[in-house]
């Protein structure tokens, strides 16, 4: 009766969560939840050098939920050990989940890492914050996908949640991202009270969350090769940074361009980047500060890169060009060693396919295995609902210990 119940209410909350992408508004909050910049939880500790990646710096037992409906289980924030990307020691947070009811199925229980499409530039987007505060913390692309979180509860699975983009919230950053992901996993195998030490893994993203889990699998084995994946879903992927900023222009969703370029300032301070960016681009790169993704939608819609240009196609002045490379799965090297599942709509107007398609191939080329699924129906944000099941039955075939299925040779050129 619970499953039934949670699986009604998944499909709800993400017909909801797409209405609420369009327009739909959200409740303020009658007392909030301090967001994580004014948690002192979530301080990183002047001793952090000491620390090993991975290693568990503090923990507390938390209430998490989807949307407003508690999600059914024991839950867990963990403060860990990480680096950004140019190897400085930091620390960030996973939201380790245990489900209420007994694994009885053979082997251990297995964990999944749910990279939410975390999508901004403020610890209020990120998914500790939506697990914890619910629709009172705003609408965040995390918070849409806290009811896929309890789908993977629903299967007996641990969820594992990273804010992966860094106590800075460096968005679109692949090197601190991949490595929030790789380190998150390190310290749920590390963080006893959840007993998940010898849990088989796998990886589930979407969008954004796309983004960090590809980066993540690239890197896994040059930064964490001890940890050893099942299997890697990949919906709505984000192949090609550069592509994505040039679809993002001019449509409803223009205004996440400045936004994001907070996340490449605080990562980049060496580019100077905003000598490219006239003063109308600085006051809205300013605005956005503070932002997560539907917040500089609504701020901006339809903003197009042009209008904050001060030289004229300034994504391709090499540093730039070379910059929005470095953070792309599909100009970065390695390759996943799990098989590999992608979903993907054909007419996706955020995440363009080409790029993705071409990620596929590279990692086909690298000898993974590859099955990449394309639909006819739909766009980017009813992809998530309609890709979930899949997704799930990919992940429960791995865990089960099924041969993974491979078409690499039918993905498009």
């Amino acid at each position: 009766m619970r499953a039934r119940r949670w699986a009604v209410t998944v499909a709800v909350a993400l017909v909801a969560s797409v209405a609420v992408a369009a327009g739909a508004t959200v409740p303020a909050a009658a007392t909030p939840l301090p967001v994580p910049e004014d948690d002192p939880f979530y301080s990183v500790p002047a001793d952090i050098a000491d620390y090993e990646p991975g290693d568990v710096i503090d923990s507390r037992s938390v209430d998490v939920k989807a949307f407003e409906l508690p999600l059914p289980a024991r839950a867990w924030q963990v403060l860990y050990r990480t680096e950004d990307s140019k190897g400085r020691p930091s620390a960030t947070v996973t939201t380790v989940m245990v489900p209420l009811s007994d694994w009885r199925k053979p082997g251990p229980r297995p964990l999944v890492s749910y990279q939410t499409a975390e999508d901004g530039v403020a610890g209020r987007c990120a998914p500790s914050y939506a697990l914890r505060a619910g629709v009172q913390g705003g609408f965040t692309g995390s918070l849409s996908e806290t009811p896929l979180i309890g789908l993977a509860l629903l299967q007996g699975w641990a969820v594992a949640a990273p804010d992966y983009e860094g106590p800075r919230s460096e968005f679109l950053v692949a090197g601190t991202q991949a490595k929030g992901v790789l380190d998150g996993i390190r310290a749920v195998q590390n963080f006893s009270p959840a007993g998940l030490a010898d849990s088989p893994v796998g990886l589930w993203g979407y969008s954004g969350g796309s983004l960090a889990t590809a980066t993540a699998a690239q890197l896994q084995l040059t930064y964490a090769p001890e940890l050893e994946f099942e299997g890697i879903a990949l919906g709505g992927l984000l192949g090609d940074v550069r592509s994505t900023i040039d679809a993002f222009s001019g449509s409803i969703g223009g205004g996440a361009i400045p936004m994001g370029f907070n996340g490449f300032l605080r990562a980049y301070p060496e580019l100077d980047l905003l000598q490219y960016i006239n003063e109308v681009g600085r006051e809205k790169i300013e605005a956005t500060a503070g932002d997560c993704l539907f917040d500089a939608a609504l701020r901006y819609p339809l903003l197009r890169t042009g209008s904050i240009e001060a030289i004229p196609d300034v994504l391709s002045v090499p540093p730039v060009a070379a910059m929005l490379r470095e953070n792309s799965p599909l100009h970065l090297p390695g390759v996943p060693t799990a098989p590999v599942y992608h979903y993907h709509t054909v007419f996706d107007q955020f995440a363009p396919i080409a790029p993705a398609r071409a990620t596929m191939r590279n990692y086909c080329d690298g000898g993974a295995t590859v099955q990449s699924v394309e639909s006819l129906l739909g766009e980017h944000l009813t992809e998530i609902i309609v890709g979930a099941p899949r997704a799930v039955r990919f992940l429960k075939d791995r865990f089960a210990g099924l041969p993974a299925k491979s078409n690499c040779s039918r993905i498009p050129g």
